[in-house]
């Protein structure tokens, strides 16, 4: 599967061993968790180009940190992501930690990250990526959209000059309750320079070719980026009317 996603013109494959409390603050919610091992990590190496293979740590632990960062590197993972930053202590200590070995990136998907963007944004850090399942948890809000539209994202896109991620895509007309076009579309206004791909993007495969998917991805989203004002302001609307009309947190009120 690496192999293939490789072939078919995926930019970097993610081994994620973030689980520790993730089963309890995202309970109720529609979300994957992940279980990927060292092992994994070093079987997607042998497969993997260079440059392209990211390993997702668990959130920040003066325990647990300093020995996943080792092992990560001793796999030799070209970037490493820290999620669920709190404060920039937390960014600081793990970036010391890696030391330049490898890249460093973090995941802003905590209110308390919010507070400290512009410390956060001073680090050394390849790259920065908006989780949304836990940053909409965070912000009790109706689904896990309303950050693209509520101006939080927006925010966070002014704060940093590095590549800024977001969400998750999949084939364009796929994906339920709104279609990934929409959230392409989303992308583009807000400059979100990548995404994940979505787990349904697996299940698209089954009718329709890696190469044909990602193609179709990047395609749409170069068409979405040279949209007219007009264009992008209706197509906001689309997506915030599709948002509005959809609730899946179950403490929302």
């Amino acid at each position: 599967m690496v192999r293939k996603a490789i072939s078919a013109g995926v930019d970097g494959i993610i081994v994620d061993w973030e689980n520790q409390g993730k089963k309890l603050r995202q309970e109720n919610f529609d979300t994957q968790i992940n279980y990927d091992t060292y092992d994994d990590l070093c079987r997607v190496r042998e497969v993997t180009p260079s440059g392209r293979l990211i390993c997702r740590i668990n959130g920040f632990s003066e325990e647990h940190t300093p020995v996943e960062v080792d092992m990560a590197l001793r796999a030799g993972a070209d970037e490493i992501f820290l999620p669920m930053v709190r404060n920039i202590r937390e960014a600081r200590q793990t970036c010391d930690m890696i030391a330049g070995r490898t890249g460093f990136s973090i995941l802003i998907e905590t209110a308390s990250a919010l507070e400290c963007m512009n410390e956060l944004s001073s680090l050394p850090l390849r790259r920065a990526y908006v989780g949304l399942n836990d940053l909409h948890i965070q912000q009790n809000s109706k689904n896990i959209f309303v950050p693209l539209m509520n101006d939080t994202v927006a925010n966070i896109r002014r704060n940093f000059q590095i590549p800024l991620g977001a969400g998750g895509v999949t084939y364009p007309p796929s994906g339920m309750p709104i279609a990934s076009q929409y959230l392409i579309n989303e992308y583009a206004r807000l400059g979100i320079d990548f995404s994940f791909l979505r787990r349904t993007f697996i299940r698209d495969h089954a009718l329709h070719s890696m190469e044909h998917m990602v193609q179709q991805i990047r395609q749409s989203y170069q068409i979405a980026a040279s949209r007219s004002g007009e264009e992008v302001a209706a197509d906001f609307q689309k997506f915030r009317q599709l948002v509005d009309s959809w609730t899946t947190n179950p403490a929302y009120i």
